[in-house]
């Protein structure tokens, strides 16, 4: 059995969403003052790779605590979208369907990624650009970005040629969030590490946070499972 992570390194100095404070990191005792290293941690727990439990968007979702591990574990199917990926792109169906790897299918109960090559632009990496990568289930600019940098609307608008409003109508605004979180369904955001090697094909998946009551969100590892 091959393990391959789907993580990205977690870090003090990775950026964070907009609206959301750094990650700050202190130390609790030292090596040389206390002969042990202890830190505290103060972070926001939607930064690097991380799943949304079904309440972070809907009251009576499940919380993390809710879920069962056997509902963190499946079959996945890797979605390579690189290929139809461009900057402000925006996903239907059909589009995400013309990407499947040949032979396969979406079957009932399968984990669904959707690999769009964007981990490149990551903290880790020489490409990064934290702008450009702001990664998220729903488009850039159905999130709040869209409040916060109104100059990429514009950018975004002269690419269409089209006001934002009629693109991407405020109606839908977070519509895959809340549409999942009504259905009960965990979603993950921010893959990474060697999620490359596994684009196009099946895989067994487990995805694996805190059991925490009442979370709503938790920063965990992901990882592919290869016989």
């Amino acid at each position: 059995m091959k393990l391959v992570d789907l993580t990205q390194p977690w870090g003090d100095r990775m950026p964070t969403w907009p609206q959301f404070e750094a990650i700050q990191v202190t130390d609790i005792t030292t090596h040389h003052r206390d002969g042990k290293s202890t830190v505290l941690v103060r972070t926001n727990m939607h930064t690097g790779t991380h799943i949304d439990a079904p309440i972070h968007y809907w009251p009576t979702g499940k919380h993390l605590g809710e879920i069962p591990i056997g509902d963190l574990y499946g079959t996945g199917l890797v979605i390579d979208l690189r290929p139809i990926t461009k900057p402000w792109s925006y996903y239907s169906l059909k589009d995400v369907l013309s990407c499947l790897p040949n032979g396969e299918q979406i079957r009932e109960g399968d984990v669904v990624i959707l690999y769009t090559g964007w981990d490149r632009y990551n903290w880790t990496k020489p490409t990064r650009d934290d702008v450009t990568y702001f990664a998220s289930m729903d488009h850039s600019l159905y999130v709040r970005v869209r409040y916060f940098r109104p100059d990429l609307v514009k950018e975004y608008e002269a690419q269409t040629g089209k006001p934002i409003d009629e693109t991407l109508p405020m109606k839908d605004f977070e519509h895959v969030h809340y549409h999942m979180a009504k259905a009960n369904i965990p979603m993950l955001e921010n893959l990474g590490g060697e999620i490359a090697e596994v684009a196009g094909r099946r895989i067994e998946i487990g995805a694996f946070p805190w059991r925490w009551v009442n979370g709503e969100g938790c920063i965990c590892r992901v990882v592919a499972f290869q016989p």
